[in-house]
């Protein structure tokens, strides 16, 4: 029997419900941290996938580029971006993904070696 993906939507969310500002900015997350990490480095160590989008990328590689700590990807887990166009320059360790999520569902769930759960 096939082991089902267990799926977690991980999204940073500010109070007012909005990701980003309204001018796409988001440094809101950029302020002063606690002194615990609220178990995300555990739960971090228990995944191997990230969807990203297009955006959210950019900004992940700008504060890479920023010297930011912890901003950019991590080789350690697939990345997969979705955007409907994929930039110029490859991006090392992201799988661009420009087919519909269904599709790519299903692709995933039919290419060997990938991982099932």
């Amino acid at each position: 029997m096939k082991k089902q993906r267990k799926i977690i939507v991980y999204i940073a969310i500010s109070a007012d419900g909005y990701i980003a500002r309204a001018d796409g900015t988001v440094d809101w997350l950029s302020r002063p941290r606690t002194a615990g990490d609220y178990g995300m480095s555990a739960f971090y160590r228990s995944i191997d996938t990230i969807l990203w989008g297009r955006k959210t990328l950019d900004a992940a590689l700008g504060l890479q580029k920023k010297g930011s700590k912890g901003s950019g990807l991590d080789a350690g887990v697939k990345n997969y971006v979705f955007s409907r166009k994929a930039p110029r320059k490859p991006v090392a360790g992201v799988e661009f993904v420009s087919e519909p999520i269904s599709d790519f569902a299903r692709r995933l769930r039919n290419t060997p070696g990938k991982a099932s759960g």
